[in-house]
């Protein structure tokens, strides 16, 4: 008896091919029947990433100024910038920003609101006031400005200060954004989304129609059952 050995290869290759065609259009078919489901989602995890944003979060308003600090006794003016870096944050400086506010804070509540860095070792700083409203950050920036000469004087830091760059009041907060939250709404739907539909795809092992019977699986289909209630609904009797 001869035997042919190509039919077992040919027959797996056409099959593989058929599988991965069938695959491809089941997707295409899950997608198709849920993607409706998708876009809800979508759009729902879009609207929560704005809410969470707009109106979940704890706003940061950031007003900055730039100031330069001059020596007036010639000693090393490098290290009069560190001396008043310093005394911004000092309880000194609290004292006198505090008796002229109406809101007043606690010497915590100033320590986590304003940062001052000496930029690289030079007679620069760069001085940050983070608030949870614009207009606070703002006055407190303002207030800084008034009053840290005389705090220098008062301290005898023979020290000079030079507004670089003055504050402005910050138009958005720094913290959150919402054109990332709502971004990031959006990405995470489409990504829950894509997650559903492969899982349902994977899941979904039905066989349609029942010609692909004997492709798929070598059998011979003898006979197929009619859907009568569709059948029905098309002829419309």
């Amino acid at each position: 008896m001869l035997e042919n050995r190509n039919t077992a290869p040919q027959y797996t290759e056409r099959q593989g091919g058929f599988i991965r065609k069938r695959g491809l259009k089941r997707l295409a078919d899950t997608i198709r029947k849920n993607w409706r489901i998708a876009v809800v989602v979508i759009v729902l995890t879009t609207i929560s990433g704005y809410i969470l944003s707009a109106y979940g979060l704890e706003k940061h308003y950031v007003c900055g100024m730039d100031i330069y600090i001059e020596s007036t006794d010639g000693e090393n003016p490098t290290q009069k910038a560190a001396t008043a870096a310093l005394l911004f944050t000092s309880p000194q400086m609290y004292d006198a920003i505090n008796s002229n506010l109406s809101e007043k804070f606690t010497y915590a509540e100033f320590g986590k609101m304003l940062s001052v860095t000496q930029v690289n070792g030079t007679q620069l700083l760069r001085a940050e006031v983070d608030c949870r409203n614009s207009y606070t950050a703002y006055r407190l920036a303002e207030k800084y400005l008034e009053l840290m000469q005389g705090v220098l004087d008062n301290y005898k830091a023979n020290a000079k200060i030079t507004v670089i760059n003055a504050p402005y009041e910050p138009d958005y907060p720094v913290f959150p954004n919402d054109t990332i939250f709502t971004a990031a709404g959006a990405i995470f739907g489409f990504l829950i989304s894509a997650i559903g539909i492969i899982i349902i795809w994977r899941l979904d092992n039905t066989i349609t129609p029942a010609d692909n019977l004997a492709e798929e699986y070598g059998v011979t289909v003898l006979g197929e059952l009619m859907d009568f209630d569709r059948e029905i609904d098309y002829l419309g009797r």
